[in-house]
């Protein structure tokens, strides 16, 4: 059984969860439903699209996709669960939160390099301010 429940909300109101203990998997008791619930989520700088699904155990993350329908809207860079890098081959558990990453916008070290420069501007353009101006 498959449930969707797609939701889109503003950044500023997304909710934490707490991330799962990937390393025990779940362990599932006879006469219970064998089934996770999960949640797949593609974040842009103005807004989060979740969608939530219902999903058999044993389920892969590449499966999760699929049936979320998020990766035919978006070209994720890669995949997470609660941060954390994942494969598309990897099990899902229950409550986990699958992240479609976007890619980078700038290069991590070209990032720090131009802070660097902008910060050594600043302490040039200090040093040459005076300190007690009396021409007034």
């Amino acid at each position: 059984m498959t449930t969707d429940t797609r939701s889109t909300t503003p950044l500023a109101q997304d909710e934490a969860s707490e991330p799962v203990n990937h390393s025990v998997p779940d362990q599932t008791v006879p006469g219970e439903p064998a089934e996770i619930s999960i949640s797949v989520v593609w974040a842009s700088p103005d807004q989060i699209e979740s969608v939530s699904l219902v999903l058999p155990v044993g389920t892969h993350v590449q499966q999760a996709l699929e049936r979320s329908g998020l990766l035919q809207k978006y070209q994720p860079a890669g995949l997470a669960i609660f941060g954390q890098r994942c494969d598309p081959t990897r099990l899902l558990c229950d409550g986990d939160r699958l992240e479609l990453c976007r890619p980078l916008v700038v290069e991590p070290k070209a990032a720090r390099r131009r802070r660097a420069l902008h910060r050594e501007k600043v302490r040039n353009i200090k040093k040459k301010m005076p300190i007690d101006d009396l021409t007034v």
